[in-house]
């Protein structure tokens, strides 16, 4: 989010302190981590965020959320960001970014943003149990969220530890844990969230080769009907294009909330595979002509047979671009899709999704040629 688009910048410091002995080698595939370790701050990355993304619903208020704190580590000579956005049932959509100073107190797990120029602030706690969010923005105001997770922490991909393909001649990889949660104020549940807890280095100081980089990420939550009444289902897929073809899908379901991954080293019948099925321009990339990203799409992967992990098509409302989202060197161009939706449907584990709370969708590069302009509707 602004979250995976760190390297424009990280390319030209890689260079510079290769020697660096902070750049420490990729850490050793042990047990997963703990919620407390994945938590705190991660010495040996080049970026890392905490990111929420949630639905709330109350008598009042009925809107989705996206709420990043990001630290890049001082070589970058970048300064951390908050990232604010919330889009209403109701068709309204705000996004921005804020520069800051983000801290972190080792006693009691907490971060702190304060933005410059005072115009948001936030905090983030994990008191062992629970996380705590606190936001204070013109978008957006959370007076303690609660978010309790469903089940047992996730390393996405297995063990936590994953390839995210080549990033402007760098081979990256990435320490990447993620919960699912109910959202609470004042003691009342009023929706689902989503935390992802990530940070990324490079895999190698060994120049790669230069490669077109193409991602998806989507995250769902919402109900299916089974024989023993409604279980809730959670689901994570990502699909990288750079260097290789890197993929994953967790899929979380029951009231413990077990979690089972599925990656690019798993043997299965269909490898994850997604699909734009209706379009939007993307802003102007500069003088590049105007592009065009999805509103909808098509995600299936398949175990045993085509589609019985995933046939399911996700829907955001279009428009929901990070403002500000630092792709490029001087931080001037907004292309990074950040959406967040209310409608999916399909199948899940070959069974019918209902009663969708949450969908999350980003993208950051697979954008259509203009050629076609009567399919971009």
């Amino acid at each position: 989010m602004q979250r995976r688009t760190f390297l424009a910048a990280a390319s030209i410091a890689l260079a510079s302190y290769a020697g660096r002995k902070w750049l420490v080698a990729s850490r050793a595939v042990a047990a997963p981590w703990s919620r407390a370790q994945a938590w705190q701050p991660n010495p040996n990355v080049l970026f890392e965020w905490r990111y929420i993304a949630g639905h709330i619903t109350t008598a009042t208020n009925d809107y989705g959320f996206i709420v990043s704190l990001s630290r890049p580590a001082s070589v970058l000579g970048r300064s951390p960001e908050l990232l604010v956005m919330r889009q209403d049932v109701n068709g309204a959509f705000s996004s921005t970014v804020y520069p800051g100073t983000l801290t972190y107190d080792t006693g009691t797990a907490t971060y702190t943003f304060q933005a410059s120029g005072g115009q948001a602030s936030a905090t983030a706690r994990y008191d062992g149990q629970v996380y705590h969010l606190s936001v204070n923005a013109p978008a957006l105001t959370l007076a303690d969220a609660v978010l309790r997770p469903r089940g047992d922490l996730i390393p996405e991909g297995g063990d936590g530890l994953i390839d995210v393909g080549q990033v402007l001649g760098f081979t990256v990889e990435s320490d990447y844990y993620a919960d699912w949660a109910t959202v609470e104020l004042g003691a009342q549940t009023v929706g689902v969230a989503r935390v992802d807890m990530q940070g990324l280095r490079p895999k190698s100081l060994t120049p790669a080769p230069t490669s077109d980089y193409d991602h998806h990420w989507f995250a769902l939550a919402g109900t299916q009907a089974t024989p023993g009444g409604p279980r809730p289902v959670w689901v994570s897929a990502w699909r990288i294009v750079s260097g290789g073809i890197f993929w994953n899908v967790t899929i979380a379901t029951g009231t413990s909330a077990q979690a089972v991954s599925y990656t690019e080293s798993s043997t299965v019948q269909a490898p994850l595979a997604v699909a734009e099925t209706a379009w939007q321009p993307v802003p102007t990339l500069a003088a590049q002509p105007i592009r065009f990203t999805g509103t909808a799409w098509h995600i299936t992967a398949g175990a045993q047979a085509a589609g019985d992990l995933l046939d399911v098509q996700v829907v955001v409302a279009p428009g929901q671009f990070a403002s500000g989202a630092r792709a490029f060197p001087d931080g001037s161009i907004n292309f990074l899709e950040e959406g967040i939706g209310f409608s999916a449907s399909g199948t899940v584990l070959g069974i019918p999704l209902s009663n969708i709370q949450l969908v999350v969708a980003e993208s950051t590069a697979e954008f259509g040629l203009t050629y076609l302009p009567l399919a971009r509707r």
